[in-house]
């Protein structure tokens, strides 16, 4: 694989795809078929805006930004600025192509989602099991729109086939390959970044002439290059209302609050802190004041503001974070049978006190100069056996 771009080179890159610069150009599609795409997706970026907008709650713009064709490898110098990289089938074609969010786009949409103001400057490298899952909802919502926009030439059927983070698990085409990088500027409160969509010539040439066809037809016709639906504003979408399977399914994550706090402190540990606030909102507050006070410290106040300044969460956002902390649990629980539990402190005291009284001595001595609470711990339980035999 080609060697991860230092972050001034990715925006170098990024400033050269903008603006049509890059001296590696392959020129497999024609100028009408960049066109046409480039349409197609301006559809898919005003019905994203709305339905990604009603979605999170929140206002989004996107907009088409660039459409040029680069090869493969070129593309994947970009990987290091994408949060999640999904590919998707384009049945009824063969080949897939990616779909990639950038990190300030990817951690504000799941900051928002999970009651935040959508804030997507503070981000880890990568995706939690609850953020991977966050992101394949956003995306499998938003392909419906990719299959709407893509309608006006082919009838698609775009669907997921997997969601990535590690770059090198995500290999479509080989490197030499001519592929069509539509690039979607995104922004969502005050977060900007990008959308990107990379197309290889392989899974759209068997319709290259279409594209050629309906761009010459759409332009001796004069017609929008958008659909009617990208006509509706947000706030005219059908509102979410909670299925009754949703709220009934909801146990407002009460099996939590009889979990180890260090246990769900260290479950916490790499979770975005809007996540561990949606939690701990919902558990009883002498149990979540503990799991705070546990947490790292450098995210402790984080979370507590997050708590403070929480909005509406959808019930099957909270539902599915549920199921994902409590199949965890369940592992964790499952793994620690395979474990013996013998030892500890009690055990060693008991043996402790079957030897004589210099070897007791001199032990105490020796852990007392490395551990020394744990030896007058031991000198105390030692003592109380002393002075109670029927313990023993």
């Amino acid at each position: 694989m080609a060697e991860v771009l230092s972050n001034e080179e990715i925006d170098r890159l990024l400033i050269a795809i903008n603006v049509g610069m890059e001296t590696k150009r392959p020129d497999k599609f024609s100028k009408e078929q960049i066109q046409a795409i480039s349409y197609i997706h301006e559809t898919f970026a005003n019905l994203t805006t709305y339905s990604l907008s009603a979605h999170i709650r929140s206002m989004c713009h996107v907009h088409v930004l660039s459409t040029n064709q680069f090869t493969y490898e070129e593309f994947i110098h970009l990987f290091p600025i994408f949060a999640a990289l999904a590919v998707i089938d384009m049945n009824p074609l063969k080949g897939s192509v990616i779909l990639g969010i950038d990190k300030k786009i990817t951690f504000a949409i799941i900051d928002r989602i999970c009651g935040g103001s959508g804030d997507g400057t503070k981000f880890q490298q990568g995706l939690t099991d609850i953020e991977k899952s966050i992101m394949d909802n956003i995306i499998v919502h938003i392909l419906g729109n990719l299959r709407e926009a893509w309608n006006q030439v082919l009838d698609i059927h775009p669907q997921m086939k997997a969601i990535n983070t590690d770059p090198q698990y995500v290999r479509i085409v080989s490197p030499n390959e001519t592929v069509v990088l539509v690039t979607l500027k995104t922004k969502i409160g005050e977060a900007e970044g990008i959308i990107g969509i990379c197309i290889p010539c392989p899974t759209i040439e068997p319709v290259m002439e279409k594209l050629s066809n309906w761009y010459w037809n759409k332009n001796q016709d004069n017609t929008p290059s958008t659909s009617s639906a990208t006509e509706k504003p947000a706030e005219e979408k059908n509102e979410y209302i909670p299925k009754e399977n949703e709220k009934k399914n909801f146990r407002s994550f009460d099996y939590l609050n009889s979990v180890d706090s260090d246990k769900l402190s260290n479950l916490f540990y790499n979770e975005h802190p809007q996540v561990i606030a949606l939690v701990l909102a919902h558990m009883e507050a002498d149990k979540a004041s503990v799991v705070l006070q546990n947490l790292k410290h450098d995210i402790q106040s984080d979370v507590f503001q997050c708590i403070a300044t929480m909005d509406k969460v959808k019930l099957e956002i909270a539902s599915e974070i549920e199921r994902i902390l409590e199949n965890k649990l369940i592992a964790l629980s499952s793994d620690e049978e395979n474990y013996s539990t013998a030892g500890g402190i009690d055990s060693a005291v008991k043996i402790l006190n079957l030897t004589n009284q210099y070897f007791k001595k001199s032990i105490i001595n020796e852990i007392e100069k490395v551990f020394p609470e744990l030896a007058e711990e031991i000198q105390k339980r030692v003592e109380e056996i002393n002075n109670n035999p029927t313990d023993c």
